[in-house]
């Protein structure tokens, strides 16, 4: 047998030996079970929650409309009590549009429909009677594909904190809690910071004097945001915001934090309280003396000093020389990480003239982002520079 026989021979044992191997588990979507309404998953009990694969889901030509109904699934929940259910698709990897309905299949009549709630993913809140059958409709925002989804369905109660008295204490930062608003109420004495719908309470007492912030970002809905000081009934403001607040609060001084809604509506909320780092401060120098070859690249330094890292810091600035009738101008970018403190430097061709030995403008700058403390922070600088 020559060579290149041998050689396809074994070609072709290889490929047959490939073609016996059984296929990795999951690595082809399947039809979810639930993909008809006439095969809603039954929910025996609440909470409930599940996972699939909706990527081969299909579109009845009856499933009704919530902005879109691509890559259906259905679900089906008969409680036995009167109850408010909530149900979501947090945690899914695509555009999922989330619905209930009652009725029967190409009667039905919608009860809750969303699309976004807060991020891509949906969210539902609705009463539900005893004995009634409700039919849950999971899918994709008009065109957009399925993938991953993860739907939760539970009984929706009021928030432990919905009350002054209730206050869910803070012990240690940075803290963080999720509660859903929806069935949270206004005491007749609730303050006012923007109104106080659907109002919920924490309250902490730092150790040590601190800047604090409080926010909520990620939260579904719009909030109001305050704090406090003070007893029931004789509470006195120390800040008032929506999504935010920042103070600088005393050791042993009792905060209460106050979260409403902007508008009727409630939903998802995300509570955080952190101790804030000390703001940051940028100092920008540029050195008195630069170079120049002799092709007319101009080349300058300077010093960054940070009052705490700053990793990533861009600088950016020009370069202007005036020479008799002509004037050489570069732009230039220089970046670097600052511990404390650092050099920089940039060379650069002139855009409109080549640079040569003599006296220069240099202006640089920057503006950059702490996401420790989530603010922009700006520093400048200008100097006549002597290119030697």
């Amino acid at each position: 047998m020559t060579t290149k026989r041998r050689f396809r021979t074994l070609l072709a044992l290889v490929g047959a030996a490939v073609l016996l191997l059984p296929s990795a588990p999951g690595a082809l979507a399947q039809v979810p079970s639930n993909d008809d309404f006439d095969n809603a998953t039954v929910i025996a009990g609440l909470p409930f929650q599940d996972s699939l694969d909706t990527t081969e889901a299909t579109t009845a030509a009856d499933d009704p409309d919530c902005a879109g109904n691509g890559h259906t699934v259905w679900y089906a929940f008969t409680p036995g009590a009167d109850v408010t259910i909530t149900a979501n698709t947090s945690g899914s990897d695509y555009d999922t549009t989330l619905s209930a309905y009652t009725g029967s299949r190409g009667a039905l009549e919608q009860v809750a429909c969303n699309d976004d709630s807060g991020s891509l993913q949906s969210r539902i809140v609705f009463a539900a009677t005893s004995g009634t059958t409700y039919f849950f409709m999971v899918g994709s925002f008009f065109d957009s594909p399925g993938g991953a989804l993860q739907i939760s369905v539970a009984e929706l109660l009021p928030p432990p904190n919905d009350d002054f008295d209730d206050s869910t204490p803070v012990d240690v930062l940075p803290f963080s809690d999720e509660v859903d608003t929806d069935l949270a109420t206004s005491a007749a004495d609730d303050p006012d910071c923007n109104g106080n719908l659907h109002s919920v309470w924490y309250a902490f007492t730092p150790t040590a004097d601190m800047e604090i912030q409080a926010d909520t970002f990620g939260s579904g809905y719009e909030t109001t945001l305050s704090a406090w000081t003070g007893t029931r009934g004789d509470l006195t403001q120390v800040a008032c915001g929506s999504f935010r607040v920042r103070f600088q609060a005393v050791e042993g001084q009792t905060y209460h934090f106050m979260v409403g809604a902007a508008f009727e509506e409630a939903g998802h909320l995300v509570f955080n309280l952190r101790e804030l780092p000390p703001p940051l401060v940028l100092g920008l120098s540029i050195d008195p003396t630069g170079s120049v070859t002799r092709a007319g690249l101009a080349t300058i330094h300077g010093a960054l000093t940070c009052s705490r890292d700053a990793p990533g810091v861009v600088i950016i600035g020009t370069i202007r020389q005036q020479q008799s009738k002509k004037v050489a101008v570069a732009t230039f970018t220089a970046s670097v990480d600052c511990e404390t403190s650092v050099t920089w430097s940039a060379t650069v061709a002139g855009e409109t003239a080549l640079f040569r030995r003599g006296n220069a403008s240099v202006v640089a700058s920057i503006n950059y982002f702490d996401e420790s403390r989530g603010d922009p922070v700006a520093a400048r600088a200008t100097r006549t520079v002597r290119l030697q």
